[in-house]
């Protein structure tokens, strides 16, 4: 078996070889110290590779996946167009990986709702950029925003969260107190339309390091689902900043569990989006964020759960790992879901596993 660093748990070995003959079991016996004798001994425990997984691609599923590659190109013209594990994808800092499909996928945003029907935790894509002049740019291009709602009763919206009101987000309870002084600000959030509905955010302002490297994930605890990547995936929540500037190691979130707090406002949706709780990680290349469920309560006139990520318009998020199996050893030891057991794909190997809330998260080993 190739390149583990640490014994893999028998169970691990039996899914990837199948039932094994009864010589190969009393050898697999002695190779992982036990015998008869001793058959209830515990296993050696994997440990978690060293590594930090970088942020590697975005798995989409598109009707027609050359032309979801024409349009992401022209929307971000400085990515290339490529393939990755035998399906085109526009190569970028965070690839788009897309499968065709011959039906259209589920979790398509309903501009009338400002919400998918069905929403998993993967949230939407998107690139930072400064956003200032940007209905300039891709009005050049026959691409137009998605409105930004900036009340409650607001029913015309936004381009950008910069030409709200307000600085930020902002609840109802803080706009009833805030002064505006009517000056719009530079940047800011918006969102466009993707091919087959997939949501789509560009963010940023003067300032900002253009790159197509954001993923946004909501979910049922964000607080929660940050402590599984660190304890899953080796990844670390945001240091703490003291007044001096000095930083220091954030601990994990304890109890991370807490109620959704009040919506707030630019919205893609007219009643708000709920914001806080919020949680973040820090991965090998950059950070992602997570935020509540939106569907609580009568929100979306019932609650609705999250549903899987596994075939909708943004299917899956994948990280690069330097050593798949032994990424594949300490999960399986952490009981995490395997949805697809390691294999090949041109490019060197690749997982897929179940994350927080039933996002799909692919792990690639990549050939150098």
């Amino acid at each position: 078996m190739k390149g583990y660093r640490h014994a893999p748990s028998r169970a691990y070995l039996r899914r990837r070889a199948g039932p094994l003959p009864l010589i190969a079991v009393a050898g697999l016996l002695l190779a992982t110290g036990a015998c008869a004798s001793d058959a209830d001994a515990p296993e050696e425990v994997a440990s978690m590779p060293s590594d930090t997984p970088l942020l590697h691609h975005a798995g989409l599923n598109s009707l027609d996946a050359e032309a979801a590659v024409d349009w992401y190109l022209r929307l971000w013209p400085a990515a290339d167009r490529g393939s990755f594990a035998g399906r085109p994808a526009v190569m970028a800092e965070m690839h788009l990986v897309i499968q065709e499909v011959e039906q259209a996928p589920a979790g398509a945003f309903d501009p009338d709702v400002g919400r998918p029907a069905e929403q998993s935790a993967f949230w939407h894509i998107g690139a930072f950029a400064n956003t200032t002049d940007h209905d300039q740019e891709l009005g050049a291009i026959g691409v137009g925003h998605l409105p930004l709602y900036v009340a409650p009763d607001d029913d015309q919206g936004v381009w950008r969260s910069g030409l709200a009101p307000y600085p930020g987000v902002a609840t109802a309870e803080q706009m009833a107190v805030l002064e505006s002084d009517g000056e719009p600000r530079p940047g800011g959030f918006s969102y466009v339309l993707g091919p087959d509905g997939a949501l789509f955010e560009l963010t940023g302002g003067p300032r900002t390091n253009p790159a197509l490297a954001h993923v946004h994930f909501f979910h049922e605890q964000p607080m929660c689902a940050a402590n599984w990547y660190v304890d899953h995936l080796g990844m670390s929540l945001p240091p703490v900043r003291d007044e001096d500037g000095t930083e220091s190691t954030r601990p994990p979130h304890e109890p991370c569990a807490a109620e959704p707090g009040a919506p707030g406002w630019p919205s893609l949706e007219r009643a708000g989006t709920i914001r806080a709780p919020r949680a973040s990680v820090v991965h090998g290349n950059g950070s992602m964020s997570f935020y509540p469920r939106q569907c609580h309560g009568e929100r979306c006139g019932a609650p609705q759960p999250l549903v899987p990520s596994r075939g909708q318009v943004l299917d899956h998020v994948g990280f690069r790992v330097a050593d798949l199996d032994a990424w594949a050893a300490w999960l399986d030891s952490r009981g995490v879901v395997i949805l697809e057991e390691p294999h090949d794909i041109p490019e060197g190997r690749a997982l897929m596993i179940e994350g927080p809330d039933r996002l799909a998260i692919e792990l690639v080993e990549v050939r150098q």
